[in-house]
């Protein structure tokens, strides 16, 4: 039961939270908004660290593996002669590499397990506090349409003027916008042509469009560098190739920033992937480009886990590194150890459906399957069909109290909470010119809620509170 002062608070809260811009649109079109925690997340020094210190290695992972044209050949054409979307996006790869610049937006996303709680998983209510002890354990990499650095930057703000009013925890400083904005600007600049835009794609009737509208007014603002939106279907109509260049409107686009394209929905016609071929065969920077966007694949993910893997990518140490970080995955194909020796994994899951997460190759959010939703699709995938599910353990993670704020109504809940870390890399020809972290994002949800996605309304923008 809240006090009237409690409810004072977070009427006010949801009030600043509004004249920061933290908004977005509900599915029947009205203004709200965005959910929001009121109880920054805390974890210790040494995590938050090592999640800072790890965004640049696996920058120039992405990188590497992008200028990889067999290894994802090898990979992902024999689960896309299986699946429309993949071959689809595979079929968008122009003949000749027409971009020797790449410029990475991308979001590491980790959950934080204590490491008695992860062995026995017990899921016990803790305070809201990490403890020693806790494991990173990655959740996925983003190379494609990394969000919220508008929102999380304008809700960190608020966070501390809370900080301020005696409201809430004294939170760390966290702007990722500026080093997008500043990164979007390097890229616009460094592709040589006078009086060039950056061209957003987007989906029709976007519900996040206010975290993309922010970001591109702080280009404005601080670069004066124009932006112009557009679908793909848009771009095959009214965009053109003039000596080499993409040229939208009439304007020269240096580069491209993808707020779409990584779903079946965005490609509701022929056009749309025409579009998408002629901004693959201009100059322009993508963010990201295709090689980029496979990269980011779950079966890629997958892959990657493997030590041998790993070893032609990068040194030994970072190596090790990052397999500390990796929960277990397998395709539904494989033959994996189990305490009950080797069984396929489809077999293995069929037994311990609540120990996993199964994943198709899909992007977005909304898209994975949990428990008894697993047990309902097994039978139905046919066995040529098993290679394009990512079978990954499910994470356990931390669990804590967080006073969640959605569509007006305020309620404590046991939550966990999702961190990812904004990195942004800058490469020509492979060779990395800049790496640097840029900031996090946490996403904050119930417990016993499977999805995080903020603007559909399961996980709750938060902050993170200064360490003790």
């Amino acid at each position: 039961m809240q006090t009237q002062e409690q409810k004072e608070f977070i009427q006010n809260a949801i009030e600043q939270v509004k004249l920061h811009g933290i908004l977005k649109y509900l599915p029947d079109g009205k203004l709200t908004h965005a959910p929001f925690s009121l109880s920054p997340y805390t974890m210790t020094e040494s995590v938050f660290e090592e999640m800072a210190e790890l965004t640049a290695p696996f920058s120039e992972l992405m990188i590497r593996v992008s200028r990889s044209p067999d290894f994802l050949a090898h990979h992902l054409e024999p689960i896309a002669a299986i699946d429309p979307f993949l071959k689809m996006l595979l079929d968008c790869r122009s003949k000749e590499i027409t971009q020797s610049k790449q410029l990475l937006v991308q979001r590491n996303d980790f959950f934080i397990a204590n490491v008695k709680q992860y062995n026995d998983k017990q899921n016990s209510p803790t305070a809201n506090k990490i403890t020693e002890g806790a494991v990173l354990r990655q959740v996925e990499l983003n190379t494609v349409s990394a969000s919220f650095p508008f929102l999380i930057t304008r809700l960190n703000q608020l966070h501390k003027n809370l900080f301020e009013q005696n409201k809430l925890p004294e939170v760390i400083q966290n702007n990722p916008l500026d080093a997008v904005v500043d990164a979007f600007a390097h890229a616009v600049q460094n592709y040589g042509i006078s009086d060039c835009v950056m061209l957003v794609i987007v989906q029709p009737d976007e519900k996040n469009i206010f975290d993309q509208l922010g970001l591109e007014q702080h280009l404005w603002v601080k670069y004066r560098i124009a932006t112009v939106r557009k679908t793909l279907t848009e771009i095959h109509t009214d965009g053109k190739l003039r000596q080499g260049n993409l040229v939208v409107d009439g304007k020269t686009v240096a580069v491209t920033y993808y707020r779409a394209g990584y779903t079946p929905d965005d490609f509701p016609a022929q056009e749309a992937f025409k579009g998408r071929q002629l901004i693959e065969a201009s100059s322009t920077i993508q963010v990201p480009d295709l090689a980029m966007q496979l990269s980011g694949m779950k079966k890629i993910q997958q892959v990657l886990t493997k030590k041998e893997v790993l070893a032609d990518f990068v040194s030994a140490e970072i190596s090790g590194r990052f397999l500390k970080t990796f929960a277990k995955m397998h395709t539904l194909d494989e033959i994996i150890n189990t305490p009950e020796g080797e069984v396929s994994a489809a077999e293995w899951l069929s037994k311990h459906a609540d120990d996993y997460v199964l994943k198709p190759q899909r992007e977005g959010g909304g898209n994975n399957y949990f428990g008894s939703d697993i047990l309902k699709l097994l039978p139905s995938i046919k066995k040529e069909e098993q290679k394009a599910y990512i079978l990954m353990e499910k994470i356990q993670a931390v669990p804590h109290s967080s006073l969640q704020v959605v569509n007006g109504q305020a309620e404590t809940l046991n939550c966990v909470s999702e961190i990812g870390r904004f990195g942004i890399c800058f490469a020509e020809n492979g060779e990395v010119k800049n790496n640097l972290d840029a900031g996090y994002l946490v996403r904050t949800k119930a417990k016993n809620v499977n999805e995080g996605g903020v603007c559909a309304g399961f996980a709750c923008l938060n902050t993170i509170a200064r360490f003790d």
